[in-house]
């Protein structure tokens, strides 16, 4: 199972991470992850954003799938299906 780890200096220095990696041919993935602080500390209780993408159509289609949250130590894991050549955009924001 491929593996990305997003560091906080390029989220933060670039603002948008855009990651390439091809998926198995499993009908659903599992996308699994953790949200950090600028300081590097899980966070909490932090919501997780996950929109399908359908670049196909001028101007590309997004639609919000759902949101998760993170657990106590910032982990965060989503099945979602899988959908050949689609994307998912998945955006983080710190608790309130």
């Amino acid at each position: 199972m491929p593996k990305i780890t997003l560091t906080g200096c390029q989220i933060i220095c670039t603002g948008i991470v855009t990651a390439d990696i091809t998926l198995s041919n499993n009908s659903y993935i599992l996308i699994t992850g953790t949200v950090y602080s600028p300081t590097g500390k899980p966070l909490p209780n932090a919501a997780v954003e996950i929109s399908f993408v359908d670049d196909s159509q001028i101007p590309p289609e997004e639609k919000i799938l759902g949101v998760t949250f993170t657990l106590h130590d910032g982990s965060y894991g989503i099945s979602l299906p899988r959908i050949g050549g689609k994307q998912y955009k998945l955006i983080a924001y710190s608790p309130a």
